[in-house]
């Protein structure tokens, strides 16, 4: 759609109230009207300030008068510090969050020339303007090829140090298209670090080494280089000289006593010099607390996850976002290319074994993360040592979380569960994609895990529905009437969801958030389910406790028990 053509009194007006500032003021020399290729009305201006001239080209939207016009340089010039990057839309006095629809073009030309003239006063020095313009992190860093990003604790690692002094740093380098991030590592050489990041490592990233230089000298030289050649580079880093020869050169990060903090990766260019590589400094701040739930009590506690497939996989990245550092992994399968439309992992995975591809996984979200594998499928054909030896580690977590949609698994899980008193969840997509259920039992607040198994399935039949346990990674069925049901990515996660918030909420303790024990959510209008989300509560009906207690038995008793099995004749 062409704006121009649609209205034509709004395009004659644009053009009238360009010629009119130019009769107006002597400042704006030049006018002219052209099209782009695809038709877009673009004009060409030129305004003058003190001798020097500035071509702009005003560039109306396709949507205009409903966005404002683009006014940008025709070349590659910073003209201002309110600009979008070199040769990039100049920040103006009405925006995208201000804008008006009565605004001309030669008012966005007006307020283009006077910021220009703001910053260049006639004493010759630098003028500042206020902005009006709120802008995020983000939104900066689209014009930052280069970052360098510096964790917390970082430079106070530094603090009780000499202020001037020259340490190694290691870094790591990721590199997206044509995009560069550096991420500080290390502050100190290796084996006698001042500061280790506490940041996840990352996986198939770059390394590189540089020094830090800390110094009460004044480094404008450097830091108003800009970056490029240089013929003498130990002319602008006296201090780093002798560190500097003709070996690989370094990534440097100089901070200066008054609070400047510059960074440059040094290379050499093609034409054997020097090259300066500016870096953009961002400072990772104290980290905002982004989750509901009590990161300190979770962190303690240890949770085994049985299945790492699509529903465990799910359950253990998002349980490590919300502060679990201890995980035990306990699956057999190996991660295929088939897995990936439903699987938290990615391509990187396939090929490996699921635990051990979540378990990296787990490690790059938080890097304390404390993780045991295995693996074993439970009740599948494997050394009786190793199943009795990983159903034990089961049984030693803080909470046990089958995903497997197994019966025999959760069987060895529930067992673990109820001799070890420990609280139990798990979670399964009905087939179809239809639904899915989410459960879980608490030592005596609920039924053991298989007395509440038993009394889910009556409730399923009670609502005509027999339990059946799928198939592991089946999720596809084939109703008598209408097309196959199919559960996706999206299917799979909200179920997970709902195990996660029922792992968290008995990892935090306390009194619990719900009501009921199981629930059933459905995903489609099918079964019982009168639309997606629609979701059915099962009351768990507790008929005593877990375990009989036998501590009370004597020694005596436990003796002649031992005899007795062993067959030998105790008098």
């Amino acid at each position: 759609m062409i704006w121009w053509l649609i209205d034509e009194a709004r395009a004659r007006l644009e053009k009238a109230s360009l010629v009119a500032l130019q009769e107006e003021n002597d400042w704006l020399t030049s006018v002219r009207v052209r099209f782009l290729d695809n038709l877009q009305l673009c004009v060409d201006v030129e305004v003058a300030h003190r001798g020097e001239k500035f071509p702009l080209a005003v560039i109306y939207p396709i949507n205009f008068p409903d966005t404002p016009p683009i006014v940008m340089p025709h070349d590659e010039r910073r003209l201002s510090d309110h600009q979008y990057g070199a040769g990039g839309e100049l920040c103006l006095q009405w925006r995208p969050d201000n804008w008006d629809a009565a605004v001309t073009g030669a008012m966005m030309v007006e307020s283009a020339y006077g910021l220009i003239a703001a910053e260049r006063p006639p004493d010759g020095r630098t003028g500042a303007v206020p902005s009006d313009h709120r802008t995020s992190l983000a939104a900066e860093l689209r014009f930052e090829t280069w970052r360098l990003m510096v964790p917390k604790g970082a430079w106070a690692s530094l603090e009780g140090h000499l202020s001037e002094m020259v340490v190694k740093i290691s870094l790591a380098m990721t590199a997206r298209h044509t995009n560069r991030v550096a991420h500080l590592t290390t502050i100190g050489a290796p084996g006698n670090e001042l500061w280790v990041s506490p940041q996840p490592v990352l996986k198939n990233a770059g390394t590189r080494t540089g020094y830090l230089l800390r110094t009460r000298q004044d480094m404008s030289a450097l830091a108003q280089h800009g970056g490029g050649e240089i013929d003498d580079l130990s002319k602008l880093l006296p201090d780093l000289a002798p560190l500097i020869g003709n070996q690989e050169l370094p990534f440097l990060i100089v901070l200066e006593e008054g609070g400047r903090h510059t960074a440059y990766d040094i290379q050499w260019s093609r034409n054997g010099l020097p090259l300066l590589v500016p870096y953009r400094i961002i400072e990772e701040g104290e980290l905002a607390k982004r989750s509901a739930s009590s990161r300190d009590e979770i962190s303690t506690k240890s949770v085994a996850i049985v299945g790492c497939g699509s529903i465990g996989s799910k359950i253990g990245a998002s349980l490590a976002r919300s502060g679990v550092r201890r995980f035990l992994l306990v699956d057999e399968d190996v991660f295929l290319t088939g897995n990936l439309v439903r699987n938290e992992l990615d391509a990187l995975a396939i090929g490996w074994h699921k635990v051990d591809a979540l378990s990296d996984r787990i490690q790059q979200i938080v890097a304390d993360a404390d993780v045991v594998t295995r693996k074993v499928a439970l009740g599948g054909q494997t050394s009786a040592i190793a199943m009795d030896a990983t159903i034990e580690l089961i049984g030693d977590c803080d909470l046990i979380i089958d995903a497997t949609a197994d019966p025999t698994s959760f069987n060895l899980c529930a067992g673990a569960s109820k001799r070890n008193r420990k609280p139990m969840v798990w979670a399964e997509v009905f087939g179809g994609g239809i639904g899915g259920i989410v459960a879980r039992v608490r030592p005596e607040t609920d039924p053991p895990p298989l007395e509440a198994r038993n009394q889910i399935s009556t409730w399923c039949e009670d609502h005509n529905k027999p339990w059946e346990a799928a198939p592991k990674g089946r999720y596809e069925a084939n109703p008598d009437e209408g097309p196959p049901f199919v559960a996706d990515d999206a299917d799979v996660a909200v179920i997970a969801a709902h195990a996660t918030r029922f792992a968290i909420d008995i990892l935090e303790g306390g009194e619990t958030a719900f009501p009921f024990s199981a629930y059933v959510i459905g995903l489609k209008k099918a079964w019982i389910f009168e639309a997606p989300f629609d979701t059915w509560p099962i009351h768990l009906r507790t008929l005593g406790p877990w375990e009989v207690d036998t501590g009370s038995a004597s020694s005596d008793v436990i003796g002649g028990l031992m005899a007795e099995l062993a067959g030998e004749d105790v008098r």
